[in-house]
């Protein structure tokens, strides 16, 4: 309806439309429980218990936004630049609020606004979504392997973005191929969410996690001259990259530190 109508993935409208969209999902549980007979909401790991993973939540997709970015400046077509058109800009309109900022003073401002966001309206946004992938959905799947678990849910969230990939969200520079990374996308940062999910026994990391990610996934394309949206940032093949090497780390950490094996073992719910 929205394509229909007219709407643009690049302006206000579609911004709001983005926003509203990721509330479907809330809802959809709503109505599944509803026809099932199931408590609603309830049971899907809605707990503010406040411990450490929470704070990893916020944190950790700082790191990996960071990372895809200087990956982003590795490849030979991209560089890292602080006169991109787009930094340019937005330096301007930053000029008036706080004279004498620069590129790399923008860049901490937005990982410091990221993070605030990621906390607040970012997760409260986010929620709309995990309260599904990593809420009711994975409920589904206990004493299912965790990876293929991972697999199955990072398909169907990735396919879910699908429509509005094809309208030029995200991959805006190749919508048709956008469409199939961010199947490939959803399903490399899945284990990270979900693990994240399992060890804070709660959901609401992976809200706020999703959140932090939403907000800082805009770095490369202010940073990277040349940006290639298939193949920068950490939507593209250097985000890939980002998210094997943080799989990796987490899974050496769940089997040789802690030996809890979340990665190897079955879905549990906690």
């Amino acid at each position: 309806m929205f394509y229909l109508l007219g709407g643009d993935m690049q302006d206000i409208s579609g911004i709001a439309f983005c926003t509203g969209l990721m509330f479907i999902p809330l809802l959809s549980v709503i109505i599944t429980q509803h026809i099932f007979h199931e408590p609603i909401l309830k049971n899907l790991g809605i707990s503010f218990r406040f411990n450490r993973w929470f704070v990893v939540a916020a944190l950790l997709p700082i790191a990996i936004n960071l990372v895809a970015l200087a990956v982003s400046a590795a490849f030979p077509s991209m560089r890292f630049s602080t006169e991109t058109p787009i930094l340019q800009n937005a330096l301007e309109k930053m000029s008036e609020p706080i004279p004498g900022i620069n590129a790399y003073g923008l860049l901490g401002i937005s990982l410091l606004s990221g993070l605030f966001s990621s906390l607040t309206v970012n997760a409260v946004v986010a929620f709309g979504e995990e309260i599904a992938w990593r809420g009711w959905l994975l409920k589904q799947f206990e004493g299912v392997s965790f990876l293929k678990t991972a697999l199955v849910i990072g398909v169907i969230w990735g396919i879910w973005h699908a429509p509005i990939i094809l309208m030029g969200h995200n991959y805006p520079q190749h919508p048709a191929a956008g469409a199939a990374m961010m199947v490939l996308f959803c399903i490399m940062i899945t284990p990270v969410m979900q693990y994240i999910r399992i060890k804070a026994h709660s959901m609401i990391p992976a809200a706020i996690f999703h959140g932090a990610i939403n907000a800082g996934v805009g770095l490369s394309v202010m940073y990277i001259d040349g940006f290639n949206d298939l193949l920068g940032g950490l939507l593209g093949v250097a985000g890939f990259i980002t998210l094997f090497i943080v799989n990796l780390i987490l899974f050496a950490i769940d089997k040789w530190v802690t030996k809890e094996n979340i990665y190897t073992g079955q879905i549990k719910m906690l």
